[in-house]
């Protein structure tokens, strides 16, 4: 099959070279939200041709016109998903997408602007009218303050009503999120609405995060069963396997890969920031985590 125009991809140095500028420039871009790059299976940028259109632009507003980030990003609008990584979506989740965003009382526009994606788009997602990748889906449910496996509940009132002090979930009634494909199982451990965000993830041999990540809060990373692979900004590379841990500040663009042959395993917290102090300094706390044996 000959390839489309989106399918073929450049290396940032071909990107910067095609623009007259520096890798860094594109990785300052991208930090700022006027690109999102794909990443290869070594985590490393690469563009399409859709990416380069919308960099023209970009360096066309930023060198030329002198317009700073947020006026671009104004400008040219939310970067809508990739199609080629798109999956099908059935009627079901795109009305509880709805439902939540109704209940939160957020309109397309705040969803929007939470997500990092286009309201027409949310809009198709929740007619059931358009595909919807893993990162979007994740953008999604961070926006409306739910997760991937609580879309699933039957009750909107599960999810919006206000966090509990304590939760019990046995073993066999955790919400699951399941791809189409079944290479991804996203348990939640904790029940939503809550404080904090714990999940276990069953990854299967070669599937990654569908995207690069990067959001508020604090993450906590243990690998039961088999071995991760994890790329952290600006260039760090962990392979988690079986009792590793790794912490680090969502900020930071994240991606992972199971790399393996095998299943792998993944304890994964997700902890808001605290609210900033009167002097505007971060409240500091303290996170333990134990894992019983």
């Amino acid at each position: 099959m000959k390839p489309t125009k989106n399918d073929i991809t450049m290396s940032i140095g071909e990107v910067a070279k095609l623009l007259n500028i520096s890798p860094g420039m594109l990785r300052t871009w991208e930090n700022e939200g006027l690109v999102a790059p794909d990443r290869s299976q070594g985590a490393h940028r690469v563009y399409s041709n859709r990416d380069l259109q919308r960099l023209r632009k970009v360096a066309k507003l930023y060198l030329e016109e002198k317009l700073n980030p947020a006026a671009i990003r104004r400008e040219l609008g939310p970067i809508a998903p990739s199609p080629a990584r798109q999956n099908p979506v059935d009627a079901r989740l795109g009305e509880r997408l709805r439902q939540i965003r109704g209940a939160r009382g957020m309109t397309l526009i705040e969803t929007s602007k939470k997500s990092g994606l286009s309201p027409s788009f949310i809009s198709a997602l929740e007619r059931g009218n358009t595909g919807v990748s893993i990162e979007a889906l994740f953008r999604l449910a961070e926006a409306l303050g739910t997760t991937l496996p609580t879309l699933n509940s039957d009750s909107v009132a599960d999810i919006t009503a206000p966090p509990a002090q304590r939760h019990f979930v046995p073993a066999n009634r955790r919400k699951k999120f399941v791809t189409e494909d079944r290479t991804l199982v996203i348990e939640d451990i904790i029940a939503k609405p809550s404080g904090m965000e714990a999940q276990i993830s069953t990854i299967a041999p070669g599937t990654d995060s569908n995207g690069v990540f990067s959001h508020k809060g604090q993450e906590f990373v243990h690998v039961l069963e088999g071995s991760l692979s994890l790329w952290l900004e600006p260039e760090e590379f962990y392979l988690l396997k079986p009792g590793d841990t790794l912490y680090f500040h969502s900020h930071l663009k994240h991606y992972w890969k199971n790399e393996s042959d095998k299943p792998t395993r993944v304890l994964w917290v997700n902890v808001a920031l605290p609210k900033q102090s009167e002097s505007g300094e971060p409240a500091e706390f303290e996170l333990v985590a134990k894992i019983a044996s």
